[in-house]
This record gives C-alpha cells, structure tokens and sequence, in this order.
C-alpha cells in the first residue's frame, strides 16, 4: 500500500461519518500494509481503509468492535488472515449494510487491533498457534479476497 496522509484518510470515509479519529501516522510501514486499520482510543470503532479493487480509489468503513471475553480457554481463529490466537486476540467486529439505515449489519471474528497485514507477515507478535504452510503471496490473496467480499456484502466496495 502507498503512503496515505491523513486528510486522504478522512476524506475516504462516506460524508455521515462525522466524527473520524485519525491515528499518528508516522510509524507506518506502509510497503507491509494491503489495508490500514486502527482502533479508536475507546476502543469501541474500528476503521478500515483499503483501495477498491472495482475503481482504485479510497475506501473507508467504520466498524462496530465487540471484544469477545470468556472464563474458558479458547482457540480463536481471524476471519481475514486465519492467524490462530489464545483467549482475547480477536474481537467481534459489525459493519452496518450500506442503506439499511442500521437494520442490518454482519459481522465477523477479526484480530481485535486489526494487523492482519503485519501478521501474515510474522511482524506482529504472538506467533500463531497454527502453522500454515502456503506461502505469503497466497495468503495476502486470500485476505484481500475475504475482506473484500465482506465489504462488498455490506455494499462498500
């Protein structure tokens, strides 16, 4: 992904979003990046920004996060890069169908700080807890692909 400032950031999400918080964007390494995504210090949104793959502009959505906490061990697996994390590593993450007016929104189980892109490339710790043999290319591919279907179900791509 190339370098983005932050007025492009804000000006890829729709016009209702009002209230948009741009993280400090001097530590990314943009060349590890297929999308960016950060949590908002409340921990509640996330927001997701990626170039569509129909017209090669910006796209951003903001997304509802549920952190999923249980008394039990368990094994969760993200949706996006198939990343396997112990107890709290992912997070329950809604995005609201374009048009619905809020009536409809789908959700999926995504690594809870959104670093997909740094964990397919073993630059975010923990390791997973499953050793996946296909290489990165491959794994990039199939990431992109999930994302962009669950955009496109919500009608943002």
């Amino acid at each position: 992904m190339d370098e983005i400032s932050a007025s492009a950031l804000k000006e890829s999400f729709e016009s209702s979003e009002d209230d948009i918080w741009v993280p400090d964007l001097s530590h990314v390494s943009w060349s590890n990046r297929d999308f960016l995504g950060w949590i908002h210090p409340s921990g509640h949104l996330g927001y997701v920004v990626l170039i569509s793959p129909q017209d090669g502009s910006l796209k951003g959505v903001v997304m509802r996060r549920l952190l999923r906490s249980s008394t039990r061990v368990r094994l969760d697996m993200c949706c996006l890069c198939h990343h396997v994390h112990r107890l709290d590593g992912t997070a329950m993450f809604t995005v609201t169908e374009k048009g619905s007016r809020g009536r409809r929104t789908i959700a999926n189980v995504v690594c809870k700080d959104l670093d997909c892109s740094l964990r397919l490339r073993n630059l975010a710790e923990p390791g997973s807890l499953m050793t996946e043999t296909l290489y990165p290319e491959a794994k990039i591919w199939r990431m992109q692909k999930t994302l962009h279907r669950w955009l496109t179900r919500a009608k943002y791509l």
